[in-house]
């Protein structure tokens, strides 16, 4: 907590709060703080600080996907502990009151500017308290109590978690009285709504993490017993009745809805889900970054970096990587498939003809003959087992057969035959052959095809994979522009949208009141009609919980979810239910009756894996807490992960 002069971030001429980019950090702040347009500036470069992981991939830390050349399940999410810019957002508070004194701002820009500022401050202390727990609050610059050597004033002990939670809730309090309903000066700034929106997040966390937190009891330890890091099953309710009043004033404003929410046909839901994530939709959108510039350094770069292999970004960039983003096999069996009515039925992938699903062998690389002695469903193509699949899977999953960007995505991992037997993940020259209709022979190569060009998975796993080929099967699809790869890519970052506010609403109102509370049904059900299904589901909190990780997949909310809700802890025999490691689906090419077909054999998808049934993780209670910067300079309790 040292003191500094005004940081500021980068800010591009362009559009100052469309991408929130460039360099001005060598500008004062009083000279900035001389007209509106040197505040805006200064606004700006707090706004892109702002810890929302837009396209960080986060979740290829959870159990929703990997980075394809492997990743570690990890409790630790997006952390923020940075004073140097809390002290920057306070020093332009002050800086807001000494330009309304000169009259360089009205009374009302004052309002709004000063609702921003709050609004940016609590964001910043939500980013703390969720990975810290109780932290030390500043709300004016630390340099106005600076005594002399001793520095006295700069010491700030932390407050209790309840009370951090408290005080981030009523900053939003404030900036929802202050900020605007509408804006006129840049579509990426916040509101009101993005306010309330917020708040129903942070509560709903608040709520979350007060009801599960003896789920993952940490034992006794200082920051403990002194309320830094601990909070009682008691405050739940408080803080779900505050995220419910929150989500109800955003959805009875009448001025969000869901973005097509009656689609006509499956296919029509597949394109709305698509297009959904292409362009900033203002009924959905409350919140979130623009990339609006389409030039280096003004651009998420998500497109060209996950794009599948055969239909890549092809602007010579070389040693770039694609198909990083490798999606874990069992999000393909959580998507429900429809039946004829397009009512939602089971959705695990049948690869077995009778057996247990939850057969893997033990690696994705290996020569284990395990396989052959299970009799496996067989499709005349690739694409067959997810033809009746979620929309939502359709639009936003990379999928074996499917057709993106004009082009049938191939992925496949092996070989049968009855010379050679299985083979799985070899070299991409190798091949069987077999004999068509037509008499004639044909080669079938390991991966596809016998360029890496032209295939988009599992080539040299275990091996020699370079992170450019899925190791699990699938990919992802939601954000890349289904037309053509993008090394610039401006598709927006929704770090709220109207639909989280009704999955907030349904969460904490079924929590809070049981099955089928409120409108909770209802909300639930018109998420699900989006998607084409035409069922009614009950409103309990498991039908929750898995539409919240089926709509918010790949939006960073999944590792939010989980520990708030502690779900990252398991003991008992509760243990052996939830695996650590990530899974693989094999499409293989089989011949041994004659014309071929595709298998799918079920895998753990890291080389390293040594049996079928992989330890399941669990993490210690008190890694929910992460640890606190300098504390001992900063004459601060430590959190019990550097403790215990």
């Amino acid at each position: 907590m040292a003191i500094g002069t005004l940081s500021l971030g980068a800010v591009s001429c362009n559009s100052l709060f469309d991408n929130l980019e460039g360099d001005l950090s060598k500008i004062s702040g009083e000279y900035l703080a001389e007209s509106e347009a040197g505040l805006s500036r200064m606004m700006a470069a707090l706004y892109n600080k702002i810890p929302m992981g837009a396209f960080s991939e986060g979740e290829k830390n959870t159990d929703n996907a990997t980075d394809t050349q492997g990743s570690a399940i990890s409790v630790g999410g997006t952390s923020f502990w940075d004073y140097t810019t809390m002290r920057d957002v306070n020093n332009l508070i002050k800086i807001l009151g000494t330009s309304k004194e000169k009259g360089t701002i009205s009374e009302s820009v004052y309002n709004t500017y000063l609702g921003e500022a709050i609004f940016v401050r609590a964001y910043y202390y939500f980013g703390m308290v969720k990975r810290y727990g109780g932290v030390p609050i500043v709300t004016e610059p630390l340099d106005d109590k600076y005594d002399g050597d001793k520095n006295e004033g700069l010491y700030i002990p932390r407050s209790t978690e309840k009370e951090t939670w408290d005080f981030v809730l009523s900053e939003l309090d404030h900036a929802i009285a202050l900020l605007p309903e509408t804006r006129s000066d840049g579509e990426y700034r916040a509101d009101k709504w993005a306010a309330l929106g917020l708040q129903s997040r942070v509560a709903l966390y608040a709520a979350s993490v007060s009801r599960y937190w003896k789920k993952a009891e940490i034992p006794s330890c200082e920051p403990v017993t002194k309320g830094l890091t601990y909070m009682e099953e008691s405050y739940a309710k408080a803080y779900y009745t505050k995220c419910i009043e929150a989500c109800e004033t955003i959805i009875n404003s009448g001025r969000f809805s869901l973005y097509q929410p009656e689609p006509q046909s499956l296919d029509d839901a597949v394109k709305n889900l698509t297009n959904l994530f292409q362009t900033r939709e203002a009924c959905e959108w409350i919140f979130g970054k623009g990339y609006n510039g389409g030039v280096q350094g003004d651009t998420n770069g998500f497109d060209w970096k996950n794009s599948p292999m055969q239909a890549k970004f092809s602007g010579g960039l070389g040693v770039w990587k694609w198909g990083c983003y490798s999606v874990n096999s069992d999000v393909a069996d959580l998507f429900s498939n429809y039946d004829e009515s397009f009512n939602a039925v089971d959705g695990t992938v049948k690869t077995l003809l009778w057996g247990d699903e939850k057969n893997w062998l033990p690696q994705v690389y290996s020569d284990n003959k395990t396989a052959s002695t299970q009799w496996y469903q067989g499709y005349p193509e690739a694409k067959d087992p997810f033809a009746k699949k979620d929309a939502r899977f359709q639009a936003w999953v990379i999928y074996p057969g499917c057709t993106f960007r004009g082009v049938q995505i191939t992925i496949q991992g092996g070989l049968w035959d009855n010379v050679k037997g299985l083979q799985i993940c070899g070299s991409e020259k190798d091949y069987i052959t077999y004999t068509n209709a037509e008499g004639q022979e044909v080669k079938v190569y390991m991966y596809g095809a016998e360029s890496p060009d032209n295939f988009s998975g599992f080539h040299g796993r275990g091996r020699s994979n370079d992170g450019s080929w899925y190791t699990t099967g699938f990919g992802i699809r939601k954000f890349l522009n289904p037309n053509a790869a993008e090394q610039y890519s401006v598709v927006p970052w929704y770090d709220i949208r109207f639909t989280e506010i009704l999955l907030n609403y349904i969460e904490a109102i079924v929590e809070r009141d049981g099955t089928n509370a409120g409108k909770s049904k209802e909300y639930l059900n018109a998420i699900r009609r989006r998607a084409f299904f035409h069922d009614q589901v009950e409103a309990n909190l498991d039908n929750v919980l898995k539409e919240r990780r089926l709509e918010l997949m790949f939006e960073e909310d999944r590792a939010m979810t989980m520990h708030r809700r502690r779900e990252f802890y398991r003991q008992g025999t509760d243990v052996q239910e939830y695996q650590a490691r990530r899974h693989a689906i094999i499409p293989v090419v089989d011949v041994r009756w004659g014309a071929p077909q595709y298998v799918f054999i079920r895998a753990n998808m890291f080389a390293d894996d040594t049996d079928k049934q992989p330890i399941a993780y669990s993490v210690q209670a008190e890694n929910y807490y992460g640890p606190i910067s300098n504390y001992i300079k900063n004459r601060l309790v430590p959190n019990p992960s550097q403790l215990l």
